[in-house]
């Protein structure tokens, strides 16, 4: 972990004149240049928080509405197909956690829900199950867990809309934590089961790594920063771990899915789009171009060195090994001596790229090669994922214009990158790895 106290120098005759764009329409317009790294007669120097990492600003606070759905409509697209293609993955465990009394209580969490609709289908399949084979009076406890500034309003349109499990089942009970995962969420021995979908590749507050030539830190160049990098990722699986290990009670599960960085092992039943490689990095052209919108801002002088190399978005796509490893040495390991045992996988398996498909699809019924429409539909989902750490970069430089400008900038540079590539080719499909993990004792 890194925590520096780092003064930055910023041009502030050329951010006054930076022409800012139109945030929902992705406008063509060019941002100014500045001098390279603030070089002007007249500059301010700003003291940068010592937690450079802490992230305040809610994701929805600039381009959407809480209660509106966008997630459902934008990223949960894209997470959907890999929660459904775990369904069969955690009901063959489900019976493996003991149900004392068929009047008691069942408790099923959902850590990283964002706004309910990713797992909705699956938690009714659980309560669906458990409800067949132990009778309606069992009394099942459904615990949402995110973050306090999550979009709980479209979380409760989720839970108690048409299409959710309320309308169908009695005896159920929904419940809201605001509380981080990197913390105890609930009392010891609550979870009678905890699902969490891809949201644990989230660093904490806490594990911030400073990058020179990327966004992302599992794609540094530098030895230094990978090691931080990955000292950091291993820190807060095990901390993740041991949080769950606390609030599962004995013979409880946890599933946990998550994005891959390596080589696909030899006993997964994958599913590949055509034309893909097995050894492609999860997202790999998404990530790509995201990296070049950011460092050609830089080139052209529209961000700072210091902007520049402190913008790091806090996810961990996580090898083989190091998912594994909290369960290796059964003498050793806090996550073993805290009573969790992996009880099936890891497994690799692919989901198509839901995007690839919607243009396939546009392509084949209309006629129309749509390569914007392609990259927008990127931008919709994964700037929820990007912009807290986008703004909290420059909120310690910026104006509030200044920032919505350069924010806009940035994506646009993303799209004018990807509508030049072959939707055909780019590697956007999401290879990942899935857990189940019972707690023993």
């Amino acid at each position: 972990m890194l925590k520096t106290v780092i003064r930055r120098v910023v041009n502030t005759t050329a951010a006054r004149h930076l022409p800012c764009l139109q945030l929902t329409s992705l406008s063509s317009r060019q941002v100014g240049n500045r001098p390279s790294d603030g070089v002007a007669t007249s500059t301010v120097q700003r003291q940068m928080s010592e937690k450079a990492a802490d992230i305040k600003i809610p994701p929805f606070q600039y381009f959407w509405q809480p209660g509106s759905g966008y997630y459902a409509d934008s990223l949960g697209k894209l997470s959907k197909p890999i929660t459904d293609i775990c369904e069969d993955f955690v009901l063959s465990l489900i019976d493996s956690v003991p149900v004392p009394s068929p009047k008691g209580v069942f408790t099923i969490g959902d850590y990283g829900t964002c706004d309910g609709s990713v797992s909705l289908r699956l938690i009714h399949k659980i309560i669906d199950h458990l409800r067949n084979k132990h009778g309606p009076d069992l009394k099942i406890q459904v615990l949402y867990e995110d973050h306090p500034s999550n979009d709980y309003n479209s979380l409760f349109k989720t839970i108690y809309g048409e299409t959710s499990y309320m309308t169908k089942f009695s005896n159920v009970f929904p419940m809201v934590c605001g509380t981080n995962f990197y913390k105890q969420c609930v009392p010891d021995h609550t979870c009678d089961v905890i699902i969490s979908f891809m949201a644990a590749q989230i660093l904490s507050n806490e594990s911030h790594v400073r990058c020179s030539n990327t966004i992302f830190p599992w794609r540094s160049t530098s030895e230094e920063e990978l090691r931080a990098y990955h000292e950091a990722a291993a820190r807060d699986w095990q901390t993740f771990l041991l949080h769950r290990a606390a609030e599962l009670k004995q013979g409880g599960l946890l599933f946990v899915t998550l994005p891959t960085t390596n080589l696909w092992n030899n006993t997964a039943n994958i599913s590949m789009a055509d034309n893909v490689s097995l050894t492609l990095e999860y997202l790999k052209d998404v990530w790509t171009n995201f990296d070049l919108a950011w460092n050609e801002l830089h080139v052209d002088g529209i961000i700072t060195t210091e902007e520049f190399q402190s913008c790091t978005v806090p996810i961990a796509p996580r090898s083989l090994q190091e998912l594994t490893a909290p369960f290796e040495d059964g003498a050793m390991s806090p996550v073993r001596q805290a009573g969790l045992n992996l009880l099936k996988g890891p497994e690799d398996f692919c989901t198509p790229c839901v995007v690839k498909t919607s243009w396939r699809e546009k392509l084949q019924t209309d006629g129309v090669d749509d390569r914007r429409l392609f990259a927008l539909l990127f931008v919709k989902a994964m700037r929820l994922a990007i912009d807290p750490t986008l703004r909290n970069t420059l909120k310690k430089t910026r104006t509030a214009e200044e920032e919505s400008c350069i924010s806009e900038k940035f994506y646009e540079c993303f799209v004018k990158h990807v509508v030049s590539s072959d939707p055909e080719t780019f590697q956007s499909e999401p290879y990942l790895r899935r857990l189940g993990i019972q707690k023993l004792k």
